[in-house]
């Protein structure tokens, strides 16, 4: 599949046509598309069956109580991808062909992101079925789950730029994979992804509250249920504003600097 580019068209169009051209490549590579679920999936079935009995009696309720989260931080271990992606067409030379065209700088980045956005969305799928599958039910009905999907994917839009600029900085695949550990893991764990805030030591506590997936946690959980999310969704929204008007402009300087260089 051959993506034409038209210089004349708007910097969405321009997004759009970017991220053809990345999903074009499933194609060729269609385990990529298995590379997205494999790791929320592994998550939510270990942390589940090994693990669910322990923490609450059984790992049906702690399925109830904390599968779509799980999946959540699943997916959230996955955007290194989108800076891994980056990083290899840098290396082969597509960015050197294209930006050699009147094409917005932006496309060529928010292309990639729009990209694993898609890909993130088919893993939101799977893994969600599966969830259901093993018996997770939603209380909140059907606008509760599109209301979810929809938050979850807004913050997966919005932290893909950080890894934006991790891709556009590192030297390599191994630093980038460093990245990820020193800074994903850390958020993930000091959460509420699988475990309530009252257990936590009271430091520990202090950094849950304010950690963003913490926000994104009790806001999914509460638009299952049926309920208001309330102060955790204004602190969500607060955190993905945040995230693109910091990694944003800082993405397309670093990519600026690397065209210099």
């Amino acid at each position: 599949m051959t993506t034409t580019w038209d210089t004349r068209r708007g910097v969405i169009a321009q997004s759009a046509s970017m991220a053809a051209r990345s999903l074009a490549s499933i194609r060729n590579n269609p385990a990529t598309l298995i590379e997205f679920f494999m790791i929320p999936l592994m998550i939510l079935l270990s942390v589940t069956f090994f693990m669910g009995g322990q923490m609450m009696g059984s790992w049906q309720d702690f399925l109830q109580y904390a599968g779509p989260t799980i999946i959540v931080m699943g997916l959230f271990f996955a955007i290194p991808a989108t800076g891994l992606a980056l990083f290899a067409d840098l290396k082969s030379g597509v960015f050197d062909r294209l930006t050699a065209m009147p094409v917005s700088r932006f496309a060529l980045l928010g292309g990639r992101v729009a990209a694993d956005m898609v890909k993130h969305t088919w893993a939101l799928l799977v893994v969600g079925g599966v969830a259901f599958a093993m018996g997770y039910r939603a209380e909140g009905g059907v606008l509760g789950v599109l209301a979810a999907v929809g938050v979850v994917l807004l913050f997966m839009f919005s932290v893909s730029w950080s890894m934006v600029l991790v891709g556009l900085t590192s030297t390599s695949e191994e630093q980038i994979q460093t990245w990820m550990i020193a800074l994903l893991m850390p958020l993930a764990y000091t959460s509420t992804a699988f475990i309530q805030v009252e257990t936590l030591p009271g430091a520990v506590q202090w950094l849950a509250e304010i950690n963003p997936l913490t926000a994104l946690s009790e806001t999914v959980r509460a638009l299952l249920a049926g309920g208001a999310p309330g102060g955790h969704f204004a602190a969500l929204l607060a955190w993905c504003a945040g995230a693109v008007a910091v990694f944003v402009p800082l993405s397309l300087r670093a990519y600026r600097r690397k065209l210099v260089n």
